[in-house]
């Protein structure tokens, strides 16, 4: 036993107090590992100076690479993807409880939320399918795909936990061979360092292996009402505004001096609000306005007006093109005068809406009158019946 234990001082000095055996970078920095100079020395290349050939870490190894053309790492690299979204909604609540679902449905989970984005962690198998049903929640504002060569960092940790794993059995190997109690707390302290050391990089690599494994989606949502796909463009410039106040409800009661364009019996439940419209307790509106009315001959003489059926195809297309939906075209009398009543039912994020203009060309004058409203308050106070006894009533 003597003759052991008079080789051990000068092992144990190397390996605890002078850290010059395979070792040294991890045990001369006190388990805290330093920046620059002292993690340059923990590089692949430094690790390897004490490492033969070496087997592929097997947790990475066996790692099955997924398909699809967003979340592909090149052969023989390990990528870490993420995914940021930008959704325009109709309400924000349930598209998040949506992206929610769909995470947990994929095998993944959620690693963030609040009242407006979530941070989703899809595994990288099923990433291709869950960007492609997150876009079908909302309308897709902005997309952003990064993905991050993660395989040098994957083949340093793994090196370094090779060469630690070994250090540690050594130190345990000569901890069965210490006698003096000297001697056995400084192996005992190496081995503390050498084991925190191995559970950091253990954490490390955990944490790598599931930025690998899944992709991080960072969705963000907003509230926004889809009102105007687009401007329509035709020749007449009133016609161009129509359909465009229809989720204008904010209106107050006022009164104003001057008379209506033009005669009608307003219906139970509204009255009237400023010079030319009335309003109902429910915000369904009646405007009435009046627009000159085209000349069909470059000298005037008198007679020369454009007729109705100049603005029925035009006005058709302003709103077909502005609500992107059908149009309902029906030819009436108002005050014995021709006259196009035109209906359109658009929804708009989740709210049916019903918005009717009617059109008169009338001498030197065009006549419209609008109605809007939600679908529900719209046929509470203006039903068939009603609408056709209001139409009854203009007089130009």
């Amino acid at each position: 036993m003597k003759r052991v234990f008079a080789l051990l001082p000068a092992a144990v000095l190397a390996l605890v107090s002078g850290c010059s055996v395979a070792v040294d970078a991890e045990l001369c920095e006190d388990s805290v590992p330093a920046a620059g100079a002292s993690r340059a020395r923990n590089s692949v290349s430094y690790a390897r100076q004490y490492a033969p050939a070496r087997k592929p870490a097997l947790a990475f190894a066996a790692r099955k690479e997924a398909g699809g053309s967003n979340f592909t790492a090149p052969a023989g690299q390990k990528m870490a993807f993420t995914a940021h979204l930008r959704l325009s909604v109709s309400e924000v609540r349930p598209a998040i409880e949506q992206a929610r679902e769909l995470a947990l449905k994929t095998g993944g989970y959620v690693k963030r939320m609040d009242d407006s984005s979530v941070t989703l962690a899809i595994p990288i198998a099923k990433a291709e399918q869950a960007l492609a049903d997150l876009k079908k929640i909302g309308v897709l504002n902005s997309l952003r795909i990064e993905g991050v060569d993660v395989t040098q960092q994957v083949t340093d940790i793994a090196v370094r936990l090779e060469n630690l794993e070994k250090s540690r059995k050594r130190l345990l190997a000569l901890l069965e061979k210490a006698g003096k109690v000297d001697e056995m707390i400084k192996v005992e302290n190496a081995i503390a360092r050498v084991t925190t050391e191995l559970e950091r990089l253990q954490a490390q690599q955990k944490n790598l292996q599931g930025r690998v494994d899944y992709v991080t989606m960072y969705v963000t949502f907003a509230a926004a009402v889809r009102q105007v796909v687009r401007r329509p463009v035709t020749p007449v410039g009133w016609v161009n505004d129509l359909g465009s106040e229809l989720l204008n409800f904010n209106r107050k009661v006022a009164y104003g001096k001057d008379p209506f364009v033009f005669d009608l019996e307003l219906p139970a439940g509204f009255v009237k609000s400023g010079a030319s419209e009335a309003v109902s307790g429910g915000n369904c509106i009646i405007e009435l306005r009046k627009y000159p009315n085209a000349v069909t001959a470059s000298h005037w003489y008198g007679d020369d007006y454009a007729k109705l059926d100049f603005y029925i195809p035009i006005v058709e297309k302003a709103l077909t093109e502005r609500f992107q939906t059908r149009v309902a075209v029906e030819k009436c009398k108002v005050d014995d005068e021709a006259a196009v009543v035109f209906t359109v039912k658009p929804v708009i994020g989740k709210t049916a809406y019903v918005y009717k203009a009617v059109v008169a060309a009338v001498d030197s004058d065009v006549f419209l009158l609008t109605a809007r409203g939600e679908s529900g308050e719209f046929d509470r106070v203006l039903p068939e019946k009603v609408w056709k006894k209001l139409l009854e009533s203009v007089e130009f």
